[in-house]
């Protein structure tokens, strides 16, 4: 029997071509997903090998103490110290060639070339006071040797040259500094910064384990080996990757989840093809466990092969993800663990799809094999029942979501969404067939009715073919419409909240607004009216510590849920949807002798976020737990927002910190993030989808072999090769039609019922299907669809006549 199967492979290689290519595509998202991973990893540890190269002791402050110029000093002398640097990173935006501050943190230039956590690009390093060298990336509309305005911590400028750039690995979530001073400049731009850490580098002809243990002795430290410094570095980053890999392995799943799909078609129809060859066997002394386990061996040996394909596919997906993202180093780690779990799971799922077609060719008699092959069996009922049954499922669970919990309904609308889909792909061959005799009767023309007689001839296989793309579709769509919603509804929440036409913020962290800065903007002519908000940590007693707001006017006016809320006076507390939840709190409660007015919901945006709860100004001393605010803003309310801007940026020129945004450019910062996650699921979205239409081909492929004597009969009979050819291509669109439109309902349906769920929760989320996004979807799956079609239309009139009617 092995013997038969590979003579079998060897004989039809073409036709296990194209479900090796799905094969390939899903092990290379499989491979990409691990390779991306790796590559977070990889991209981490080599940060962290620049930042402690050449450090063979690193120094930290004890709990209580600080690690200040006398402590260097004394490290400096302890023996076995050849270099002994200070470490600082200090907030220090920069004003853009536009005037705008960018955020930027500065460093001390290392003196100690060993002890650089970067590398030179161009120019020098900066010797001098005055001089600046920027990271290369940070560095773009800055000429060498022109000004460079730094603002220190007290908001003022100061001027510097730069002398050069350099360059490192990517950041990796190590918040490094993008700007590089001598000390002394450091220290005019933060006077009370303290070092983080000192590092040291010993000298070639000292001890390393003796000089740890001689800097311990120094009074206030921790001291730890650059090996210890390293590692626990990693492991204070290292959590924040997991992200990326969740994401990325939620993908891998749908693209071998499509993949399986058009493997179980394909074995399908290649049973069906070979029936009597199967049967011959069984005849001639094949049991059935030989018959199964050559299917199977089958299987396994084109996803053996498909897989090692899509292991170094993977590798170049992986490389154009980090390229696209604007990683400048692209890194490839393939792993043993990647090399296994690809193939594996190649083969794993290339088998078990094919399980079910070498099931069914076991249950066939061999004398009813070998019989002159009948149409395909109608659907039963027992199909109409279960799809019957999980639309009743999905449309249950839909509506026990709506009427449940925010929590709770989104469990129930995910169920919802599961079963709508199993619905919808157990009752396409119910209507694979209607849908496409509809299709047959609104294009006119022979190729469309011949294309409509074979799609409906064999509706099992037409819904199956569709299937793969119905489900990458429906991803797409919801996701699409979810995050086009999402968009919508913060937009309409920060024009119903923002009665203001600009917000003004801090561009440091550290550094509040001027306090007179609402009066200064008050006086810009066309200003109406100006209002100030503080962010800070409140104590509200027994309810514990929360992020709290102070406002001034009325120019913040959330979403009320409960009570009213117009211009809070003195002794007045509006709090959040979330802190009622949490507290059990009700209009017209007490905290801290302050009482509750309003029960709000708001939109978090920068500026404008209100926090658990919203008092006025003159009560902010009353509840912060600390003296300074950490977030601040100034809002204000015009009456020509192109006619008033010129004139708030040049009373803002005196404030350089000061970042005037509109509303409109809020909306963009809120939605920038979503867009470039929605680009990112587009792009890995289309693999899945590729795949689909490569089940498209294949099914299409192998139909032509199947028909190759009807085909030829049509062709003795007066149809030409490009009607011919022109049929399957009609067919193809009419199939993609079918997952389409079946993909767009799922998609969108999900879509709804998770808006309409998610609506009671905090940001309101609109449903807003994007049409015009979603048209593009379909074009481009109609497009698509003859492309598909194109090798087996070639393929089907290239058959001489006579050779195709002699065909078994």
């Amino acid at each position: 029997m092995l013997r038969t199967v590979l003579a079998g492979l060897k004989a039809r290689p073409l036709r296990l071509l194209l479900s090796a290519v799905a094969v390939t595509l899903g092990v290379t998202f499989v491979a990409g997903s691990f390779v991306l991973t790796d590559a977070v990893g990889a991209g981490l540890r080599e940060a962290v090998a620049y930042q402690t190269r050449g450090v063979d002791a690193s120094i930290r402050a004890k709990r209580g103490a600080d690690l200040d110029d006398t402590t260097l000093a004394a490290v400096r002398q302890v023996p076995g110290v050849a270099a002994a640097e200070g470490r600082a990173v200090i907030s220090a935006p920069v004003l853009g060639p536009d005037g705008r501050p960018r955020d930027a943190a500065a460093t001390a230039s290392s003196t100690d070339e060993k002890l650089r956590p970067y590398d030179l690009v161009d120019g020098r390093f900066p010797a001098s006071a005055g001089e600046i060298a920027m990271e290369k990336n940070s560095a773009e509309g800055f000429a060498p040797g022109s000004p460079v305005t730094v603002l220190d911590e007290t908001g003022g400028r100061r001027t510097l040259t730069l002398v050069g750039t350099f360059s490192r690995p990517g950041d990796a979530g190590l918040g490094r500094a993008t700007l590089v001073v001598p000390q002394e400049t450091l220290r005019q731009l933060s006077p009370k910064a303290a070092f983080g850490e000192i590092v040291v580098r010993a000298s070639s002809d000292a001890g390393k384990a003796q000089l740890v243990a001689d800097l311990k002795k120094t009074p206030g430290v921790s001291v730890s080996t650059g090996r210890e410094a390293a590692a626990r570095l990693l492991s204070e980053t290292a959590p924040n990757t997991a992200g990326p890999a969740k994401f990325f392995t939620a993908f891998a799943v749908l693209a071998m989840a499509v993949a399986a799909m058009v493997i179980t078609n394909s074995f399908t129809i290649l049973v069906a093809q070979r029936s009597r060859e199967l049967a011959l066997l069984r005849c001639v002394g094949a049991g059935k466990r030989q018959i199964f386990g050559s299917v199977l061996v089958e299987a396994a040996v084109v996803g053996a092969i498909a897989s090692v394909a899509g292991l170094f596919g993977g590798l170049g997906v992986a490389a154009a993800l980090q390229a696209v993202a604007g990683q400048e180093t692209v890194y490839l780690p393939l792993t043993t663990r990647t090399i296994v779990a690809a193939v594996a799971i190649g083969v794993l799922v290339t088998a078990l799809a094919a399980s079910i077609p070498a099931w069914s060719a076991t249950r066939v008699a061999p004398i009813e094999a070998l019989r002159t092959p009948t149409e395909a069996k109608r659907t039963g009922r027992l199909r109409a029942v279960v799809a019957i049954v999980l639309l009743a499922a999905g449309v249950g669970s839909g509506v026990l979501a709506l009427r449940s919990t925010v929590e709770e309904g989104a469990a129930l609308a995910m169920v919802a969404m599961v079963a709508l889909l199993g619905a919808t792909l157990a009752a396409g061959p119910l209507v694979a067939g209607p849908a496409v005799r509809a299709l047959g009767s609104l294009v006119p023309g022979q190729p469309a009715d011949l294309a409509a007689l074979n799609a409906d001839r064999n509706p099992k296989r037409t819904a199956a073919s569709a299937a793969a793309l119905t489900i990458g579709l429906a991803v797409v769509a919801l996701a699409t419409t979810v995050a086009s919603g999402v968009e919508a509804g913060r937009s309409q929440g920060l024009d119903e909240q923002l009665a203001a036409d600009f917000t003004v913020t801090s561009a440091m962290s550290s550094r509040p607004l001027p306090a007179t800065l609402a009066d200064t903007l008050a006086a810009v002519p066309g200003v109406t009216a100006t209002g100030t908000r503080h962010a800070f940590s409140g104590d509200l007693g027994e309810y514990g510590t929360y992020q709290l707001t102070a406002v001034s006017g009325d120019l913040l006016r959330p979403t009320v849920l409960a009570g009213s809320l117009g211009r809070l006076g003195p002794g007045q507390i509006a709090i959040s949807k979330d802190l009622a939840e949490q507290t059990g709190l009700a209009v017209g409660g007490t905290v801290r002798s302050l009482r509750v007015v309003a029960i709000y919901d708001s939109v978090d945006a920068p500026g404008v976020d209100l926090g658990f709860a919203a008092v006025a100004l003159a009560e902010q001393g009353k509840l912060a737990m600390y003296g300074e605010d950490y977030d601040g803003s100034v809002l204000v309310k015009v009456t020509d927002p192109e006619q008033a801007r010129p004139s708030l940026e040049q009373a803002l020129s005196g404030t350089p910190i000061a970042k005037l945004s509109s509303v409109r450019e809020l909306k963009e910062e809120a939605a920038a993030p979503l867009r470039e996650t929605l680009n990112l699921m587009w792009a890995l979205t289309a693999l899945a989808v590729l795949i689909a239409f490569a089940g498209i081909a294949n099914t299409l492929s192998l139909s032509v072999l199947e028909r190759t004597r009807e085909s030829a009969l049509l062709r003795a009979l007066g149809l030409t090769r490009g009607g011919l050819g022109a049929a399957l291509t009609t067919e193809s669109v009419f199939v993609a039609v079918l997952g389409a439109a079946c993909g767009l309902f799922v998609g969108i349906a999900s879509a709804w019922l998770i808006t309409e769920v998610a609506s009671g929760g905090g940001e309101p989320i609109l449903f807003v299907p994007p049409w015009g996004r979603l048209g593009v979807l379909v074009a481009a799956a109609l497009l698509a669809a003859p492309l598909a079609a194109l090798v087996p239309a070639r393929r089907s009139g290239r058959v001489p006549i006579t050779t195709g009617l002699s065909a078994d």
